[in-house]
């Protein structure tokens, strides 16, 4: 195995390496199964990739969005789609853009890219990595490996069942690597000191602010919080103890004028009754020519301009946010700046982006190019 590469991880990531250089390439994989995190997502559907222009996949990525560029340009939508097909899984596009398997099963993406992989060693855990003389030195809780060339496709840290748990981190912090601090993104946002349980279900347009940051889109009211993909999009702007800003309808004291003034207020307003009555309960059943002028601030705090202490729902987190730094590792092959040979791919890099198969996109590209710059240093061809 000396002149072989090594892939850390069997998830997304981890798979597509493996089946594009096939038997040039083994993964190591701690848990017993291979790709559980693909299993889940898109609701069991797998929202692969999304049929957009790459420029517009690439601007998914916040401020992330030239670092991709160049693997997204690699292997964009269109080439992940046409992949697939040659692995015999035919895909749909629904009208949002979203990109799905035409079955409908994520576990068609998992067995195609299996069909293509290398061989997998299961339930191993990584002690240690060291590198002597052009070679990495990996030590298991089973045996030691050699490679030439190491994949890390170890994941973020959210949904540590499926293996992707951050339990790697250390050892690619004692290759000399950064890590920026990690917590779960695109998720529900939760507001514990704003009880939104009785509203629960509301579907309804939202704005969030914080700072001079600001996102508009639909959101679902739930026991907890705001959910729906504003709020899971919103969440790469905040930490895990944070704070925000809602607004649900635009207000200011001129807008009370162009109301009905004998209606009242949860009926005058265009917004559920349930929410006006949750987040206004006193006021929502007054009559809007017999409101007082600080009773319509109150009003205009609650509708407009409310701001609240959140928490990040970070065990429903579909993505992680942080990772090995970006200023550490080659854009254009993912190969570290700091070791040679050693490479990283999706998720375990500082990289997320929004809901809409876009980070699968991600992990797929990082992956490709990763395996493609390995492949093109031993003189290969890719077919």
């Amino acid at each position: 195995m000396n002149n072989s590469t090594l892939i850390i991880g069997a998830g997304a990531s981890g798979l597509m390496a493996s089946s594009i250089l096939g038997h040039e390439a083994f993964v190591l994989e701690h848990k017993k199964e291979s790709g559980k995190k693909l299993l889940i997502t898109g609701g069991g559907k797998c929202n692969f990739t999304a049929a957009e222009p790459v420029d517009s996949i690439c601007s998914r990525f916040y401020e992330k969005k030239n670092f991709v560029s160049p693997a997204i340009h690699s292997f964009p939508p269109e080439r992940i789609r046409d992949y697939f097909k040659e692995l015999g899984v035919e895909s749909i596009v629904e009208n949002n853009g979203k990109v799905f398997p035409a079955s409908g099963k994520a576990e068609d993406i998992r067995k195609a890219l299996l069909k293509r992989s290398g061989v997998i060693f299961f339930s191993e855990n990584i002690l240690s990595i060291e590198k002597e003389e052009g070679l990495f030195h990996i030590k298991t809780d089973q045996k030691t490996y050699h490679a030439k060339y190491i994949i890390v496709a170890s994941g973020g840290i959210t949904f540590p069942d499926t293996g992707s748990d951050g339990s790697l981190n250390k050892i690619i912090r004692g290759l000399g690597h950064t890590f920026v601090p990690q917590h779960g993104t695109l998720t529900e946002i939760m507001t514990p000191t704003l009880p939104l349980f009785k509203a629960e279900g509301v579907s309804i347009p939202v704005t969030l602010r914080k700072g001079k940051v600001k996102l508009s889109g639909d959101a679902v009211i739930t026991k907890r919080g705001i959910s729906g993909p504003v709020a899971e999009n919103f969440s790469h702007y905040l930490e895990p103890n944070d704070e925000m800003t809602m607004e649900f309808i635009p207000l200011n004291r001129d807008s009370f004028s162009s109301l009905s003034s004998k209606t009242i207020l949860k009926n005058a307003l265009p917004l559920p009754e349930r929410l006006i009555f949750t987040l206004v309960p006193e006021l929502s059943s007054k009559r809007v020519l017999d409101l007082s002028n600080k009773e319509k601030d109150e009003i205009i705090k609650a509708l407009s301009d409310n701001t609240v202490a959140i928490k990040l729902n970070e065990r429903r987190a579909m993505c992680t946010k942080g990772g090995v730094s970006t200023d550490e590792i080659n854009r254009k092959t993912m190969e570290s700046k700091l070791v040679e040979n050693l490479y990283f791919a999706g998720e375990v890099i500082d990289v997320d982006g929004q809901c809409g198969g876009y980070n699968l996109t991600w992990a797929f590209s990082s992956a490709f190019t990763a395996a493609s710059s390995i492949l093109r240093k031993k003189k290969l061809v890719l077919s």
